[in-house]
């Protein structure tokens, strides 16, 4: 009965050994399942990158380029009222200072210094439009 002894004694050690390397084995996890796991984060960022961070990027992108163009729309219109207004001063100033022309509706008829201090007046009125409103 010594060998019987021996021999479930080994099947018991063997056992053992079995289950070791069982527990062993599940404690390891399989290659493939890093690498499905490294896909998975991967291709999740893509999906968030271009599902949320790229329209949101867009969508901030368009809202400043649509501030500046208003902007510069708005400082557009300011020159242009300025440029208006010094060309309406010249007419003004003509009309107040000279004298229609018969049979030329429109025009005007002044001595040359009023039409040099006018041409004078819309000169620096506009070189202050330009040196306020010009880039």
């Amino acid at each position: 009965m010594g060998a019987a002894n021996e021999v479930q004694e080994l099947q018991k050690e063997g056992d053992g050994i079995s289950a070791e390397k069982a527990a062993n084995d599940r404690k390891k996890i399989d290659p493939t399942l890093y690498l499905v796991a490294l896909l998975t984060v991967l291709v999740l960022s893509v999906s968030y990158f271009f599902v949320f961070a790229l329209p949101n990027m867009k969508r901030e992108q368009l809202a400043w380029e649509k501030e500046r163009y208003a902007q510069e729309k708005q400082f557009r219109d300011s020159f242009n009222k300025c440029v208006d207004a010094a060309e309406a001063e010249y007419e003004s100033y003509i009309r107040r200072n000279g004298s229609p022309i018969e049979n030329e509706p429109g025009a005007f008829s002044a001595p040359e210094y009023i039409w040099d201090a006018a041409e004078k007046s819309r000169t620096a009125t506009l070189d202050e439009c330009s040196r306020k409103y010009q880039r």
